[in-house]
């Protein structure tokens, strides 16, 4: 049978610490208005519903016949076996990767990358002004840029100014972001980052409330459909991206209030599968069906693969059930009192005992009515073990319990690590989450294709290494190509960047002045009939003190391109 048993994963969770999670918050207090936000109806635990004490309609001993569906009270017997349980796997488009930071890719490629930097390039290119320049931003450096928010994530280091992070030749200084790139140079990048064409986004907007982050969102969440093969149970529910400033889709449930996120993960090994932004009402139209449209729309990739999916009182519906067991997808869940075709015999509390059970079935659902406290009851729908001629309450009870919760603990896992930071910008907050995720689930994929690496440390110091690992892979080019400048005096960079340069691992040749046996005199100066034995080091002339630069090398103004001196 399909069920939902404890992966090596589950160790990345503590239970007995255990909460709901909220994601990283953004530090930004801006007051509420009322006409940008939506609000989400409270749903109550389903072990604390109030219920009426006695059933409403006429029911016989053995049918009951709710919206001209029957139920019996026993199981059919044509039914056929539950499916057995899958394993996790990687697909052809993962089962390649050989590096972590390849695993990392998987999910920001380079199609995310490149509209990334043509986007951000364009954006910078209009906004600096006329005396100031823009260098190009690269492959290399916005892998830096990346790396270097997952690395304030491990650390917790996302609520620090960057003031603080870029310290320089203090006890307290962090030589990896100082030999990575400059603290304006982050700054910048964190200011111009954009992901679409200005141009079009007024026009798309109208139609596409997510326009201004709609195509790297199709790519990534396409990504993390193709990268993995999930077990025999998964979860969806809702996480919310906690949000403060102006978005015309931002909600407010309970204390959260933020971007809300309908999200599928894997029970066992809590990857994101499949993902869909809530983009509230178009056009104030009332919302009808959303719990069933959003679970029939992020199942449709495990269409006719036997898998169970494990949802809330808020998404679980008996016709929905049906729909999908034709399409060969189990469904488990917990039924509110509202729900219309629920027979109200199964909310009767009065005379039942305490965690006592009764059950309905019709040919592909089965209905668990229990008592896990006097006069209160939770009803859980099933199409997953409806066929089972002698189920135990306790069966159903520990399939829901081990398969609901994987989404909340997905996002304790995100938040564990967030690298979110600070910012009025809803795209900006929307990526970083991203970012997050694509850093959970490469790690999912890595332990999958590595399962002995590193075999004697835990599961959650495995994590904190990988992460580790992966800002260290995406800033390692950037931090030698400031280093191949400064060895080739196309860049001057101060000595504490140097420090932090080598203290990352990275040797900086340290040249000698060059000293020539003949002397003459130096080429730029006029009028000048002394002579130097100094020569520049890129070019080979005779310079003299007067028109060179010397820290640790001699290099004429000439070939002194770009200073950098922070």
């Amino acid at each position: 049978m399909a069920t939902c048993c404890h992966s090596v994963f589950h160790q990345l969770v503590n239970d007995d610490n255990y909460k709901e999670s909220n994601a990283a918050s953004d530090s930004l207090d801006s007051d509420c208005e009322s006409e940008m936000l939506e609000y989400e109806p409270y749903e109550p635990d389903e072990f604390d519903l109030d219920l009426p004490n006695e059933p409403n309609e006429e029911t016989g001993s053995e049918d009951i016949t709710v919206s001209g569906r029957t139920w019996k009270s026993n199981p059919p017997s044509n039914r056929e076996s539950p499916p057995k349980s899958l394993g996790w796997s990687l697909t052809a488009k993962s089962e390649s990767v050989q590096t972590i930071g390849e695993c990392f890719h998987l999910f920001i490629n380079e199609e995310i990358i490149d509209n990334i930097i043509l986007y951000t390039n364009k954006k910078a290119e209009q906004s600096m002004r006329e005396n100031r320049t823009w260098k190009k931003l690269d492959r290399v450096e916005i892998d830096a840029f990346f790396g270097l928010l997952l690395l304030m994530g491990r650390f917790g280091e996302f609520r620090e100014s960057e003031q603080d992070l870029w310290k320089q030749d203090t006890g307290l200084s962090r030589p990896h972001y100082i030999a990575t790139m400059s603290r304006d140079r982050f700054i910048n990048i964190l200011k111009y980052i954009r992901f679409d064409d200005s141009t079009t986004r007024e026009e798309r907007r109208k139609h596409d409330k997510l326009a201004a982050l709609r195509e790297v969102t199709n790519i990534f969440t396409q990504n993390c459909k193709d990268c993995y093969n999930a077990t025999s149970v998964g979860c969806v529910d809702s996480q919310v991206v906690k949000f403060h400033d102006r978005c015309s889709f931002k909600v407010c449930m309970q204390d959260k209030m933020g971007i809300k996120i309908w999200t599928l993960c894997d029970s066992n090994t809590f990857y994101c599968c499949n993902m869909d932004v809530y983009l509230g009402k178009m056009e104030n139209e009332t919302e009808k069906q959303q719990g069933r449209r959003v679970v029939k729309r992020l199942s449709e990739i495990w269409k006719d693969s036997n898998r169970c999916i494990a949802t809330n009182n808020f998404l679980t519906d008996i016709e929905l059930a049906e729909e999908l067991v034709e399409d060969k997808i189990f469904m488990i869940g917990a039924l509110r009192k509202s729900q219309q075709d629920l027979p109200k015999i199964l909310g009767y509390t009065k005379n039942r005992s305490k965690h006592s059970s009764e059950f309905l079935y019709t040919e592909n659902v089965a209905l668990l009515s229990y008592i896990p406290e006097t006069m209160k009851r939770v009803v859980l729908l099933s199409s997953l073990h409806g066929g089972q001629k002698k189920l135990a309450a306790s069966e159903m009870l520990n399939c829901y319990k081990n398969a609901k919760g994987g989404v909340d603990k997905l996002a304790t896992l995100l938040q564990d690590y967030s690298c979110r930071r600070a910012t009025s910008r809803w795209t900006l907050a929307l990526f970083m989450h991203f970012l997050d995720i694509a850093a959970y689930n490469a790690f999912v994929i890595w332990q999958t294709k590595n399962p002995n690496w590193k075999p004697k440390t835990s599961l959650k110091i495995k994590r904190k290494l990988f992460i580790e690992k992966l800002a260290e892979s995406l800033t390692l080019k950037n931090i030698n190509s400031r280093a191949t400048e400064f060895e080739h005096c196309r860049v001057f960079l101060h000595k504490h960047i140097i420090n932090a340069i080598e203290a990352t691992g990275r040797t900086v040749i340290k040249k000698t002045n060059t000293t020539g046996q003949k002397r003459s005199r130096c080429y730029i100066c006029i009028g000048n009939n002394n002579k130097y034995n100094t020569k520049c080091e890129n070019c080979d002339r005779h310079i003299c003190s007067l028109h060179s630069l010397q820290n640790r090398m001699i290099v004429c103004n000439n070939c002194c391109i770009t200073t950098v001196l922070s």
